[in-house]
């Protein structure tokens, strides 16, 4: 309980300190008492990228997200503190290869060693041998449609970059241990399929991005013992949910 109190608290100290901190210089630049622009340094999209990446580094499982963040801010700033050009266009590219590299290294899987068997159809009828309790996936330039069966299901991560599959999880059951399901969107989207009496709860943070409930219930037909729990990043991508 204590852990789960000082994580919300540690997300408003950060926010709240980077908000004054932007608020005095700000206002010691009203006053000239600083020698370059700060409103330009502030209210730049680079500048949004890196609080939002020290802000995600409370987490614990955003971290890479987060320093991948920082990491795009101080690197977009670079030409303007140094004064050199770099375009876009051509850092595009090897940015992206290291990100995906990057994120799919840190997003391996690491759940315990039961495997069981649940069916993808990816247009070649297979059957796919994966972890059935746990939802590990990783769509990229694809996707496909994926249905779970387990009595016992805790969550997992998904990945979609440039893609994005479709998890049909109307006949599985939540595990009495919780369901939390990391994800991780850019460039693509997610759809997750649920029980008419299941609780989704999100903490997904999004940056020209969202989160989406389509389902159609009432709060009361939701059973509190039956929560899902989905963290994660958004970035030019979507989650969805819905029921039918």
């Amino acid at each position: 309980m204590e852990n789960n109190n000082n994580k919300p608290m540690d997300k408003k100290l950060i926010a709240g300190g980077l908000l004054i901190a932007a608020g005095a210089l700000l206002f010691l630049d009203t006053f000239d008492l600083v020698f370059f622009n700060m409103s330009y340094y502030i209210f730049s999209w680079k500048t949004l990228l890196i609080g939002i990446g020290l802000i995600m580094l409370t987490s614990p499982e955003r971290r890479t997200t987060a320093y991948v963040l920082i990491g795009l801010g101080i690197f977009f700033w670079l030409p303007s503190i140094f004064e050199y050009n770099v375009h876009l266009r051509q850092v595009f590219w090897p940015l992206l290869l290291i990100g995906v590299g990057a994120i799919i290294l840190t997003r391996r899987k690491s759940y315990g060693p039961h495997r069981r068997t649940y069916k993808t159809n990816d247009g070649s009828g297979r059957t796919t041998e994966m972890d059935m309790d746990y939802l590990d996936d990783i769509s990229i330039l694809g996707g496909g449609t994926k249905r779970v069966q387990t009595e016992n299901f805790k969550g997992g991560r998904i990945t979609a970059i440039f893609g994005g599959s479709e998890f049909d999880l109307k006949t599985a059951s939540i595990s009495p241990e919780g369901c939390v399901v990391d994800v991780f969107t850019m460039f693509g989207g997610s759809k997750l399929i649920v029980p008419e009496d299941w609780q989704v709860k999100s903490d997904v943070v999004s940056l020209f991005g969202g989160f989406t409930d389509k389902r159609s219930l009432r709060p009361s037909d939701a059973d509190p013992n039956k929560t899902l729990v989905l963290k994660g990043f958004v970035m030019f991508g979507g989650v969805e949910v819905k029921n039918y």
